[in-house]
């Protein structure tokens, strides 16, 4: 399944978004590694790998997050009985306390 979300996300997700401030990191990131010595050039690109590692499970959980609300919604428009209803589930929750 978390194989057929991430081929659904490369097909319909779009990482053209903010490319100026992806342009800003990389050439910050060129001007600091120039700056480093060798054994600190490594520790950077730990941190970058790390950081690129982390934002793509966070865009992937995002874009499942999203899908998963999209097949909620279209359950509940082909659903006969009552819609879900946040404030009902609330009241439920509490007077189950």
């Amino acid at each position: 399944m978390y194989d057929y979300m991430q081929a659904l996300k490369a097909r319909f997700s779009t990482e053209t978004l903010c490319l100026e401030q992806q342009a800003e990191v990389v050439q910050l990131h060129r001007r600091l590694e120039k700056r480093l010595d060798r054994r600190n050039q490594i520790r950077l690109l730990e941190l970058v790998d790390a950081e690129a590692r982390l934002r793509d499970d966070v865009s992937l959980e995002s874009f499942i997050a999203g899908f998963r609300l999209a097949c909620g919604i279209a359950h509940e428009l082909g659903a006969t009985e009552l819609p879900y209803s946040f404030r009902r589930e609330e009241e439920e929750r509490i007077s189950k306390r």
